[in-house]
Parts: C-alpha cells; sequence; structure tokens
C-alpha cells in the first residue's frame, strides 16, 4: 500500500505567530486551528507532513521546542479527547442497561400506564444509546485519529530567502 501524505504548509514572518500569548508551551490558537483544519478533505489515516517555512533567524534548538511544543498541543488534545470519548461510552453503556430496566420493569408492573411509560422509556434510552454508538463513535475516532496524526507529524523548518537581500 502507498504511503500517502498530507502536508500542511506554514509561513512565520515571526516567532509570536508560533506561540500562544499567554504561554510559551502551546502554540497559538489560530495556528493550531489551521493547522487541524488543513487536515479536512484528506484521508484522515494519512501520514501528517507539517513544513514550516520562517522569515526570521532560528537555531536548531528553538526549532526542536516548536516540535516539541506542536507534539505536546495535540498530544494534549488526544489526552482530552480520549477522557470524553470514554466518558460518553460509559454514559451510553448506563443509558442502554437503563432502558433494559425499564423493559423489564415494564412486565414486572401491574398498572396500565406507569407500564406504557415505562416500556417507552425503556425503548428510547436503548434507542438513544444505539444510535449514539453508531453515529457519534465513528466521528470521535476520526477526529481522535488526526489529532494522533498531528501529534506525530513529520515537521520540517526552511529558510525563506529575503527578497531585499
Amino acid at each position: 500500500m502507498i504511503n500517502i501524505e498530507t502536508i500542511i504548509s506554514i509561513i512565520l514572518n515571526k516567532k509570536e505567530d508560533f506561540y500562544n500569548k499567554y504561554s510559551k508551551n502551546k502554540i497559538n490558537n489560530e495556528l493550531e486551528e489551521y493547522i487541524f483544519n488543513e487536515c479536512y478533505g484528506e484521508i484522515f489515516k494519512n501520514n501528517i507532513r507539517i513544513n514550516i517555512y520562517i522569515s526570521y533567524k532560528i537555531d536548531d534548538n528553538e526549532k526542536n521546542e516548536m516540535i516539541d511544543t506542536i507534539r505536546r498541543t495535540f498530544g494534549l488534545k488526544v489526552q482530552d479527547e480520549l477522557y470524553y470519548y470514554n466518558k460518553a461510552r460509559y454514559k451510553k453503556t448506563i443509558l442502554f442497561l437503563l432502558g433494559i430496566v425499564f423493559i423489564v420493569l415494564y412486565y414486572l408492573l401491574f398498572s396500565n400506564i406507569i407500564r406504557e411509560i415505562i416500556l417507552i422509556l425503556g425503548w428510547l434510552a436503548i434507542w438513544e444509546s444505539v444510535y449514539s454508538f453508531l453515529t457519534d463513535s465513528n466521528r470521535d475516532y476520526i477526529y481522535i485519529y488526526r489529532l494522533k496524526q498531528l501529534s506525530k507529524a513529520k515537521i520540517y523548518f526552511s529558510q525563506l530567502h529575503d527578497s531585499n537581500s
């Protein structure tokens, strides 16, 4: 199978364009959003290559810090999304089990009105959890997979030459 890359190009005119204005441990929010949005329309299993074109002087230590910052930013997003994903799966499972309990109660209760309400709630809970498992899981999986790909992207730097020199 041919290994296809999604290539993301970034032009930085100054260091402040890269870092979050509040922390050097995170990339600029606009840049983070840009990088992620550049993955849309691409096959989500593609490896990602980020080409950073810089118009200012930078040493290898700064390049490594920038690479670490990109990996850390998207790595932390992966952790958060996996946490939310697992919590949502847990809630869907509880909802499914609650639906089963309601259906069992339907057969155990004697009052007709309460039985019908419990039967409807039971089927509604089961339907909602199954529907959520089937639809949300795929979207969440692709989102998390893209974040993982970004957290381990190949990152290359190139120096932009000033046309005035």
